[in-house]
C-alpha cells in the first residue's frame, strides 16, 4: 500500500484506469455512470481527486471487478488522511506541481537526481537552505520567509522515515559547489556536510559530483529528479525550475532522462577521489 496521501490517490487512480481499460469501458461511459463530467474521471484516474465509496462501488460494478473493492476503499481512505505538508497550505496549493511532488516524494522508495543550480534540497544544511530561499524569494521576509525555510527543512523527514528511509542517488554539477552562498561560512559548511555523507558511506545516500573536466555532457538541459516507488507504481520525473518546474509520467520521457543520468553518473567523481575534491572545494571558502 502507498505511504502518503498523494501517492495513495495516484495508486487508486492508476488501478481504476487499469480496470476501466481492461473492461473496455470508455471514459465517457464511466462519466455517464457516475453522472459526472469526463474531467472528473480524468482527475480521479490521475490522482488529483479521491472518489467516494459509492462512486468506487459504481465504477467497480461497471468494470465487473468487485474483488478490487477492499483495496481501493483502503486507498481512498489513505488518500484523505492528513500529511505534514498540509500545514503549509498557504505555500502548497492542493494539486499544484510542488504539492504533488512533495506528496509523492514522501512515499517514494528512491530518488535519482541531477542538480545543476543548487545543492539537492534534501541534502541542504539549514544555513544553505536559508540562503537559497532568501535569494530565490527576495520580496519575502519575516514570518513568510521562515515558513518557507521550515517547510524545506521538514521535507528532510523522509531521510528518517520508518521502516525504510528514502534512498537518494544525487549527481551534483561542479558549478553548484563553486557558486558562493550569501553569509560567512555557509558554503564551507554545506560542502563539509556533503563530505561527511561521502566519508561515512551512508547506506541510503550516495553523492557524486560531475566535474568541469567532463566537458559537454547529456544533462546540460538542467536539473531533474526521478522518483521510484515500490508496489509497481511507475516512475515520475520532476523538471526543476524557478516556479516549480513540471511533473512528467510518460515512460519514454522518464526512461530517456534516466539513461542520460546513468551515463553521466559513470563519469562522475566518487569515493576517495570525490572526498579529496570536496575538501579542496571547502578550503576555497572562508570559515
Amino acid at each position: 500500500m502507498a505511504t502518503s496521501p498523494v501517492l495513495s490517490r495516484r495508486t487508486l487512480g492508476t488501478e481504476l484506469r487499469r480496470l476501466r481499460e481492461a473492461a473496455g469501458v470508455a471514459v465517457t461511459r464511466a462519466a455517464e455512470e457516475l453522472d459526472c463530467s469526463v474531467s472528473k474521471i480524468s482527475r480521479i484516474e490521475t490522482g488529483l481527486s479521491t472518489p467516494r465509496r459509492p462512486e468506487i462501488d459504481t465504477l467497480l460494478r461497471l468494470y465487473e471487478a468487485p474483488d478490487a473493492r477492499e483495496e481501493l476503499v483502503q486507498l481512498a481512505g489513505e488518500g484523505k488522511q492528513a500529511a505534514w505538508y498540509d500545514a503549509y497550505g498557504d505555500l502548497l496549493a492542493p494539486g499544484s506541481t510542488l504539492h504533488r511532488f512533495i506528496g509523492l516524494e514522501a512515499g517514494a522508495s528512491l530518488v535519482r537526481q541531477f542538480s545543476s543550480g543548487a545543492v539537492p534540497g534534501l541534502l541542504q544544511t539549514e544555513r544553505y537552505a536559508r540562503a537559497i530561499v532568501a535569494a530565490s524569494q527576495p520580496a519575502v521576509s519575516g514570518e513568510a520567509l521562515e515558513r518557507m525555510i521550515r517547510m524545506r527543512l521538514d521535507r528532510k523527514s523522509v531521510l528518517e522515515r520508518k521502516p525504510e528511509p528514502l534512498r537518494i542517488a544525487a549527481l551534483v554539477d561542479e558549478s553548484v559547489l563553486r557558486r558562493p552562498a550569501h553569509g560567512p561560512g555557509v558554503m564551507r559548511e554545506q560542502v563539509g556536510y556533503l563530505s561527511g555523507i561521502v566519508e561515512e558511506g551512508s547506506p541510503s545516500i550516495e553523492v557524486r559530483v560531475l566535474p568541469f573536466a567532463v566537458g559537454l555532457h547529456g544533462l546540460l538541459g538542467g536539473g531533474f529528479q526521478i522518483l521510484s516507488f515500490d508496489h509497481g507504481e511507475s516512475d515520475v520525473i520532476l523538471f526543476e525550475g524557478q516556479d516549480g518546474g513540471g511533473l512528467q509520467e510518460k515512460p519514454d520521457i522518464v526512461r530517456a532522462h534516466a539513461d542520460r543520468l546513468d551515463a553521466a553518473w559513470k563519469q562522475a567523481l566518487e569515493g576517495r577521489e570525490l572526498l579529496s575534491f570536496l575538501r579542496e572545494v571547502a578550503d576555497t571558502y572562508d570559515e
